[in-house]
């Protein structure tokens, strides 16, 4: 069995198509279903089957990834075995939830590619939600984000902190009482996806309260979400290090409510068990290094 057939099966799921992988892998697309030919005629079992106009795993070609995977990582073990104390190579995914990408990780960033140029480092904006799933499955090496009760059963899990997650609003915000109960407020949450640790957080608050609204604003960006804020078309919940800038200059205010405030805890984790590339160990090693320097860890957090 080739392991070049392996990695191209690899990278088909990865990056979502046959013609997306051959040009990670600088094949060409023709090359790529060859490739997945032969490893299905070696497996004796379709691994793709078409849904629609998307590829996708049979239940057979979803074991066949997870072994795949292992298999896939003992070579690359082997391989850093005979390159000694070379510097870290091959590629590292991280998924990462969008506030801490956005706004926590340039520092990591920058020195990891300063440190291993060799490395391929594909980062992914990811839900908290989905974030340990793709860690279990080996859809990425590492995860970063918010803790939405991750398995540690199957992960290793590193705490980066607690974060206050606040009530945001323009100062020309007109309906700023998020405490007293059975209101129907005239006012637009403005916010992400329905699986944000955010969002779900504040629509517990509001159903506990019995708080309505008028309407949802749902914005896949958070950057667009704080321009809508300070636009005055709602108020969102976030990271108090998310609107640092506009809070110290007034373009944004924290309402005083009992769920601004409460901080949620940001983990690292990665597969239990499974080997610890170079390249893992560097970046794990930066986040140590940098994410606590960078002055948003909630002072009232838990010890």
């Amino acid at each position: 069995m080739e392991l070049k057939n392996l990695r191209t099966f690899q990278a088909v799921v990865d990056q979502g198509s046959y013609g997306k992988a051959a040009e990670r892998l600088g094949y060409t697309q023709s090359t790529i279903t060859v490739q997945i030919q032969q490893l299905e005629e070696e497996l004796e079992v379709p691994l793709f089957e078409r849904v629609g106009r998307r590829m996708v795993l049979t239940e057979a070609g979803e074991r066949i990834l997870a072994q795949t995977r292992e298999l896939l990582l003992a070579a690359d073990r082997l391989l850093e075995c005979g390159r000694g104390n070379r510097a870290p190579s091959g590629t590292l995914r991280v998924d990462m939830a969008e506030t801490l990408l956005c706004y926590q990780m340039q520092p990591v960033i920058r020195a990891f590619r300063e440190q291993a140029p060799q490395v391929r480092l594909v980062i992914r904006n990811c839900n908290c939600m989905r974030i340990p799933i793709n860690v279990r499955t080996g859809a990425c090496d590492l995860g970063v984000g918010y803790d939405m009760d991750w398995n540690r059963e199957a992960l290793e899990v590193e705490s980066m902190g607690w974060y206050d997650i606040i009530l945001l609003a323009s100062p020309n915000f007109g309906e700023a009482d998020f405490t007293t109960p059975g209101q129907k407020k005239a006012v637009s949450l403005v916010t992400d996806e329905p699986d944000s640790i955010f969002r779900r957080r504040l629509e517990e608050y509001l159903r506990q309260r019995e708080i309505e609204l008028d309407v949802t604003l749902e914005l896949w960006s958070i950057e667009t979400i704080k321009r809508c804020v300070m636009s005055n078309l709602g108020f969102t919940y976030l990271p108090r290090f998310v609107a640092g800038k506009e809070l110290e200059d007034g373009r944004l205010v924290e309402l005083a409510a009992p769920i601004s405030g409460i901080p949620a805890p940001a983990l690292c984790a990665w597969r239990k068990g499974r080997w610890i590339t170079p390249a893992m160990e560097l970046f794990l090693k930066l986040l140590r290094e940098n994410i606590p320097c960078q002055g948003s860890v909630a002072s009232g957090a838990p010890a």
